[in-house]
């Protein structure tokens, strides 16, 4: 089986227990990381996870609560002594910004024997392949955001499985089409803003895309009443619907 693990679960404000929101999976052989906020070595370890066999960050897109970890990230694989440079990979420019974050550190003149990332923008048009893994397939399709953005399908070779990621997104018939069939939703409920989601309108895209099950991430973690937002999205769907939660996994 593959495994998700949810290191983060807030929307742009983290609270106490909801860091903001970014992702790891691990399949039978590729670890990687999609998105990267806040402390990325220690919540690795946290999960379980050797931050030695990361391989590859997807970067969603180019806002701060997605991509500030970046640097911590690369400074502890450096003092880790990791083996193989990072491959950073997705939305042309979520990809640049990562590079221009690391680079105010400037690692190659002070990080001795420090290996560069290898950076892969892609250019995502309806399900472009991001990434052919031995063990998983991850498509992307952009969205509506207020900066370009990328959804992710995320599929365990072995078992077929799918886990679709939303990342940030307001409603789009491209995020519809690329979840439909996956057994697993993972949809942002910032709030029906620009650029974003409700938890109601997270309901009604499970709903569209005949999912079989539904976790809401990229919430309001500082407000009052998270149970709302569950009864807001069960009016529009009638599966298993929950809350991603730190260090919370899945297996698909």
């Amino acid at each position: 089986m593959a495994t998700l693990t949810f290191l983060g679960s807030a929307a742009a404000i983290p609270t106490v227990g909801h860091d903001n929101t970014f992702i790891a999976v691990e399949g039978e052989e590729s670890t990687l990381l999609v998105d990267c906020a806040g402390s990325p070595v220690l919540k690795l370890q946290l999960a379980g996870i050797d931050p030695t066999r990361l391989s590859h960050l997807i970067v969603t897109h180019r806002h701060p609560d997605h991509l500030y970890g970046y640097p911590s990230l690369l400074l502890g694989l450096w003092l880790l002594g990791c083996p193989e440079p990072l491959c950073v990979v997705g939305e042309p420019d979520a990809v640049s910004g990562a590079r221009d974050l690391l680079n105010v550190f400037h690692p190659t003149e002070s990080w001795p024997g420090f290996m560069p990332p290898v950076y892969r923008p892609v250019e995502c048009d309806a399900e472009t392949v991001l990434l052919d893994l031995p063990d998983l397939l991850i498509t992307a399709a952009p969205t509506r955001h207020m900066v370009p953005s990328i959804a992710l399908r995320l599929v365990n070779k072995a078992t077929g499985n799918a886990v679709v990621y939303s990342s940030d997104t307001g409603p789009c018939d491209s995020l519809l089409r690329l979840a439909r069939g996956a057994q697993v939703l993972i949809h942002e409920a910032s709030g029906e803003m620009e650029g974003h989601s409700s938890a109601a309108q997270a309901g009604r895209a499970a709903s569209q895309s005949a999912v079989d099950r539904l976790l809401l991430i990229h919430y309001p973690a500082h407000q009052a009443n998270l149970n709302a937002l569950l009864t807001d999205a069960r009016r529009e769907f009638g599966g298993p619907t929950e809350l991603a939660r730190d260090l919370g996994a899945l297996e698909f």
